[in-house]
C-alpha cells in the first residue's frame, strides 16, 4: 500500500517577523525553491510506493507552478485563500504549519486517498544518506524527541499510520486557540502524541533528514 508524503512549503515567505524572531528567512525565493526541489527528489528516491502531496502558500511563477504540477501527485496552493494565507503568513509558526497540515489532511480525507503510512516532511529539508526506510516501515508512530524530551517532538519529519493521521487532523482543528497564541509546534505535537492510546511509538535518535535552517545559515543533519 502507498506511502503518502505530505510536504508543507512556503517558498516565498512574507517579510514579517515570527513570534520568536524578526528574521523569517535569510534565503531568497529562488534558493528556497531549489531546496524544496531537493525535498521532492529525495522523497522519490528513498520512499517506495510513494504518493507526494505538497501544500504551498506562495504566489508562484509559471515555471515554479509547472515544476510542482509535474513532480507531485497532488499539489495545493492555498495562497489565494486570504484567510488561510493570513494564518500561514502570520506571526505564529504553529498556526502556519498547523493550517497547512490541516489543509493537506482534509484534502486526503475528502478525496478518499488511500495510504498505509503518512510521512510529513517540511519543505526545504531532504532525506539524507542516514534515512533508513525500514525504520519507518511499520504500523507505529515514528518520531524523534528533541534532546530526549518527550514534551518536545521534532516536527520536520515524522510518520503516522493512517488512522492516526485522521486523529492528528482533528486535534489540530481543536487546537486553533493554542496555535493563535503561538504555542510551540513541537510542544503541540508532543501533546497529541502523548494523548494517543494503544499505539506503539517508535522513537528514533536520527530520522535521516537534513537542510538549511530558515532563520540562520546553520545546516541541520539529524
Amino acid at each position: 500500500m502507498t506511502n503518502l508524503v505530505l510536504i508543507t512549503s512556503i517558498i516565498d515567505p512574507p517579510q514579517k517577523p515570527l513570534s520568536y524572531t524578526n528574521i523569517r528567512s535569510i534565503y531568497s525565493k529562488s534558493e528556497r525553491f531549489e531546496h524544496t526541489k531537493l525535498t521532492i527528489e529525495s522523497v522519490k528516491q528513498k520512499v517506495p510506493n510513494v504518493t507526494i502531496l505538497v501544500v504551498e502558500c506562495s504566489l508562484l511563477n509559471d515555471d515554479e507552478l509547472k515544476y510542482f504540477q509535474e513532480n507531485t501527485d497532488y499539489f495545493i496552493n492555498i495562497y489565494f485563500d486570504k484567510t488561510l494565507r493570513e494564518y500561514v503568513h502570520g506571526h505564529s509558526k504553529a498556526l502556519g504549519e498547523g493550517t497547512m497540515t490541516i489543509c493537506g489532511l482534509e484534502y486526503v480525507i475528502h478525496n478518499n486517498i488511500d495510504f498505509r503510512n503518512l510521512f510529513k516532511i517540511s519543505g526545504r529539508y531532504w532525506l539524507s544518506e542516514n534515512f533508513t526506510y525500514k525504520s519507518f516501515d511499520n504500523d507505529d508512530v515514528v518520531v524523534k524527541y528533541i534532546d530526549g524530551d518527550i514534551n518536545n517532538i521534532f516536527t520536520c519529519l515524522y510518520k503516522l499510520p493512517k488512522s492516526i493521521g485522521v486523529l492528528w487532523c482533528q486535534f489540530l482543528k481543536n487546537s486553533f486557540n493554542h496555535m493563535v497564541n503561538c504555542i510551540g509546534y513541537e510542544h503541540l505535537f508532543s501533546m497529541f502524541i502523548c494523548s494517543l492510546k494503544d499505539i506503539k511509538i517508535c522513537v528514533l535518535e536520527r530520522t535521516g533528514v537534513q537542510g538549511y535552517v530558515s532563520v540562520s545559515n546553520d545546516f541541520y543533519n539529524g
